[in-house]
């Protein structure tokens, strides 16, 4: 590997995990606050939650893989190692996709005001209509790795193991399967979700611009929502390009291109979790506490 591209990974390692970590964890201290002083958390702060607890799972596994690529791969164990690692690597991210598909369909289902009558009993029926969503989005994850990962493919030339992600050599289908269920496919549910949450957001802010009787703060926050999800979208659109661009070609792990697409990888749970926080003001409170404590 390049002197460069290994003191670039180093750094990412070195500066994401922590960061990530910290992030991640403050996500979770604030929910089991509440929820130990008695406060009874809503759907889309258990999906919050839940989305915080997999991005600190998803950046320790992206970490320890991106470290293990960069200086285990010539171990004699590395096979095993990149197949454990991948299959858990994988199955969270796909995870990740589903969970943030399924938070904006609460959001969706909570802001907009649908004409169609199918909604409305979703509506009602929010609370219940979470855990069966969760249940498919992890069945579906698991469903689409394990296959694939068990395809893969890792040799070795003259003491340096050249790592293939493990869809590279996978049949068709398994490729098929990966890029429509565990990327578009929450990809476009989340795009649909949070074009229609916005035009609606967009609806009422104009609407309270020309009713004198709201005030400025419900005109902020309305604000931040819709900045909040035009990031969002943003964010998960650059995530899923990237992971489709990664699972495509088989890539050695001397290239530049391929520390790139680690880079973006690697920054993706933090990128997200700072979205989260910055659009939830409780979870923004929290940190304005934390930095500015006499405030």
């Amino acid at each position: 590997m390049l002197p460069a591209l290994h003191v670039i990974r180093t750094v990412l390692i070195i500066v994401t995990w922590p960061c990530g970590t910290i992030l991640n964890l403050s996500i979770i201290a604030v929910y089991l606050s509440d929820w130990k002083k008695g406060i009874q958390l809503g759907e889309c702060n258990q999906l919050s939650l839940i989305m915080g607890c997999t991005n600190l799972f998803l950046q320790c596994f992206i970490t320890s893989g991106v470290t293990f690529i960069t200086y285990g791969l010539h171990l004699p164990f590395a096979l095993k190692v990149s197949i454990a690692v991948g299959t858990v690597l994988w199955f969270s991210v796909y995870l990740s996709f589903w969970l943030t598909a399924i938070l904006c369909i609460c959001y969706c289902l909570r802001l907009v005001n649908f004409s169609p009558k199918f909604f409305i009993p979703l509506k009602r029926r929010l609370s219940h209509t979470v855990t069966p969503l969760l249940l498919w989005s992890v069945a579906i994850s698991f469903i689409i790795t394990v296959p694939t990962n068990w395809t893969s493919d890792t040799s070795t030339d003259q003491n340096t193991t050249m790592y293939y992600h493990f869809i590279s050599n996978a049949k068709v289908i398994y490729l098929v399967l990966n890029a429509v269920f565990g990327i578009c496919l929450p990809s476009i549910i989340t795009s649909i979700c949070i074009l229609l949450t916005l035009i609606s957001l967009l609806r009422h802010i104009q609407r309270m611009k020309q009713n004198t009787q709201f005030g400025s703060p419900q005109l902020k926050n309305l604000t931040r929502a819709c900045r909040t999800m035009i990031l969002l979208m943003a964010q998960n659109s650059i995530f899923s390009l990237i992971i489709l661009i990664s699972v495509l070609p088989p890539c050695s792990v001397e290239t530049i291109w391929q520390t790139v697409i680690y880079a973006c990888v690697i920054l993706n749970p933090s990128g997200q979790t700072i979205v989260l926080i910055f659009g939830n003001f409780k979870l923004l409170r929290a940190w304005s506490k934390f930095l500015l404590p006499h405030g």
